[in-house]
């Protein structure tokens, strides 16, 4: 009985040595195993959980009216992205672009202190030159979503600017060789008093004298001028402005043969009284289908009234334009399987719908057609046939 005692007490022995040693080398293996863990993860790179976008918005100052849309269709495309097949997260953030070079400034640094990866554009053209100007030495992919001026931003800056807009020229381009089809003799075109007006007011004209149109120009506010004039053509520049000219142009309009409008200009005027004076009205629209469910949801967001009277149809472009913009800067997150912003920035330029490139090199919207739209006696407008400038 001793013997098995003596013996039990020795095997237990063994037992809690040999015990102690696996232990030990366990314990080995286990820290072994923690710093590979560590080693590795300190030398990879994870993929951001999600894409931060940053959306300069229209808050304040004489478009202010484009804020609550450029939020709501952003939010919009959030939603959208996160039920999709394959998801995508995204993380907003917005800021008031405002209406001085300091306000933009401070705008894009709150944007850029937030660590955005992608930035959406400002609708106005000085405020987009600030935004290209400011992140010239550390780019991030910029996608606009307004007609913004052509020479924005220098060589290098170019190819990470992405349109979804067509720019004023190619607008312009367009809208002179539509014109030219009906071979007017003289064309009268009237600015408004913004700087893009303007601006398109000059490329609208060269590309109709290249035609070998006769063409005056006048501002919006020569009214007396302007009712001098008999024009076989109006091309009418402008955007709210529009209402005072028609309410005090309207017998004036209704005498010219050929009216056409733009798209800053394009709405339905049928509660005006001096609607009918439209009839016969044509514009081009680039041609940008606007998804009913966006619109529905819109109005959810935002109230009915919100996307009606003359900028209704300019508001849908935009927040269109503002959805798609998202989208498209969620799938080149998606593609790239990466943060990087070369790598963000080649999968944007990638970019092809229908089997065409979507941009050309230098960013420009590659596939630009138009919508013609016909004014009828009741001052709302109905799409007719398509038409290309190429």
């Amino acid at each position: 009985m001793c013997l098995l005692k003596t013996q039990a007490g020795i095997d237990l022995l063994f037992y809690s040595l040999w015990m102690r040693k696996v232990k030990s080398i366990g314990a080995v293996l286990l820290v072994t195993a923690g710093v590979i863990y560590l080693v590795s993860i300190g030398n990879a790179k994870p993929l951001a959980p999600a894409l931060k976008v940053g959306v300069l918005v229209s808050d304040s100052g004489a478009l202010s009216f484009a804020g609550p849309i450029q939020r709501a269709a952003a939010k919009i495309a959030v939603r959208d992205l996160a039920v999709e097949e394959t998801p995508v997260k995204v993380e907003l953030s917005f800021a008031d672009i405002g209406d001085t070079a300091n306000e933009n400034k401070r705008a894009i640094a709150k944007l850029r202190a937030l660590g955005v990866e992608v930035l959406i554009a400002p609708i106005e053209s000085s405020s987009a030159e600030v935004l290209v100007e400011t992140i010239e030495k550390k780019q991030i992919p910029i996608i606009s979503t307004a007609p913004l001026a052509d020479d924005l931003g220098s060589s290098n800056s170019k190819q990470w600017h992405f349109r979804l807009a067509t720019s004023p020229s190619q607008d312009s381009f367009a809208l002179a060789k539509f014109i030219a089809d009906s071979t007017p003799k003289n064309v009268l075109v009237v600015s408004g008093s913004l700087p893009q007006n303007r601006e398109q007011q000059k490329s609208l004209s060269f590309g109709l004298i290249l035609s070998g149109i006769k063409v005056q120009t006048a501002g919006i506010k020569d009214v007396k001028t302007i009712a001098k004039t008999k024009p076989e053509a109006l091309v009418l520049l402008s955007m709210e402005e529009s209402l005072g000219f028609f309410s005090s142009m309207a017998d004036w309009v209704a005498q010219v043969p050929n009216v056409y409008l733009v798209p800053s200009n394009l709405g339905d005027y049928s509660f005006y009284p001096w609607a009918k004076s439209l009839k016969g009205a044509r514009a081009l629209s680039p041609k940008h289908k606007i998804n009913p469910e966006l619109r529905s949801d819109l109005s959810k967001e935002l109230g009915n009234l919100s996307l009606v009277g003359p900028r209704s149809m300019t508001l849908l472009n935009l927040a269109q334009r503002t959805s798609d913009a998202v989208k498209l800067a969620a799938d080149a997150f998606r593609d790239a399987k990466s943060d990087s912003p070369e790598k963000l920035r080649q999968a944007i330029a990638d970019t092809r719908v229908r089997g065409k490139d979507l941009f050309t090199e230098h960013g420009f919207l590659e596939q630009r057609d138009y919508s013609v739209l016909r004014y009828g006696s009741n001052g709302s407008f109905s799409q007719g046939l398509a038409f290309s400038p190429n």
